[in-house]
């Protein structure tokens, strides 16, 4: 799955607008590629010779948990956003 694919995937029809914001805000940038990375950390298939410890994971999720709503806030605070959101109701 490529980067587009994956956040459209995240964010239904948001895609355009998140890539075009990437672009305005290498801050905003940084953001969406760390939740990308935390994501594919998260979804990969455990190793059985790596045990890790519940703290982590509870720690990442929380992570992916808070970058999802800066993403979230956002295209909620982008103008252009609003008719995206009123055509997927809202980002889920």
């Amino acid at each position: 799955m490529d980067e587009e694919e994956f956040f459209d995937a995240q964010f239904p029809g948001a895609s355009p607008l998140l890539r075009c914001l990437r672009t305005q805000d290498k801050e905003f940038d940084r953001i969406c590629l760390d939740y990308q990375e935390m994501f594919a950390e998260l979804a990969r298939p455990p190793d059985p010779e790596v045990v890790l410890e519940p703290r982590y994971l509870a720690d990442l999720a929380e992570t992916i948990s808070d970058l999802r709503s800066c993403i979230e806030t956002k295209l909620s605070n982008d103008p252009d956003a609003s008719a995206i959101l009123n055509k997927t109701e809202g980002l889920k």
